[in-house]
């Protein structure tokens, strides 16, 4: 599958599901973000998890793209920090979004320990580690209260502008801090990380046992 092929798919499962304008606006994806809670709970962009299968904190891979006009990996600097998300656009429901974001984990400045390979070349996939990072809040696994259908669990990773220093702490976890209704992780970078770029998304649902 190219590359081409493989955004195509993204854009569509982003759109489909409405990740694409409800949470981000379009953006040019960068690469692949893996997310594994154990051997047979992966997230693959809309699939449904269950609530016990995801109390703890995932593994997190990213797979940058490559070139489609040299052929050459997107390389990371050692330099480099990136932002963490993971944002509930369905709280308390589909149909009621008052406590929409809900954040479920935000962590800013992570660092990546080993960009190159051993040859000196850029690496393809690296391992995002949230305690090389400033956690603002903890991972919160899923939720949802009973009767209200399935919540999408929005996973994004930014590679935040080198300008960014110390952005403030959402108060609260319902609407961002804000206390405003469908305010989230849009509504945050632009106030506390302007600058910086979302380069992959993925996404689960999950939904309470008494449905």
């Amino acid at each position: 599958m190219t590359l081409i092929t493989i955004s195509q798919s993204l854009d569509e499962a982003y759109t489909k599901n409405k990740i694409i304008p409800e949470v981000v606006d379009q953006f040019d994806t960068q690469g692949l973000l893996t997310i594994e809670y154990g051997p047979t709970e992966l997230v693959t962009l809309g699939n449904t998890l269950t609530v016990a299968g995801t109390k703890a904190a995932p593994k997190i891979q990213l797979t940058l793209n490559s070139s489609t006009e040299d052929g050459k990996i997107e390389s990371v600097d050692p330099a480099d920090k990136f932002i963490l998300v993971v944002t509930d656009p369905d709280a308390p429901s589909n149909s009621d979004h008052k406590w929409s974001e809900y954040l479920h984990w935000l962590v800013t400045d992570i660092k990546l320990p080993d960009t190159n390979t051993k040859d000196g070349e850029p690496k393809i996939s690296h391992f995002i580690d949230a305690t090389q990072g400033n956690e603002l809040y903890p991972y919160l696994g899923p939720g949802p209260p009973p009767k209200t259908g399935k919540h999408r669990y929005v996973f994004l990773l930014y590679k935040q502008d080198p300008k960014v220093d110390k952005p403030t702490t959402p108060k609260d976890r319902p609407n961002w801090g804000t206390g405003v209704p469908s305010s989230g992780v849009r509504d945050w970078i632009k106030k506390e990380a302007p600058g910086s770029k979302l380069l992959a998304v993925n996404f689960f649902y999950a939904q309470n046992e008494d449905n």
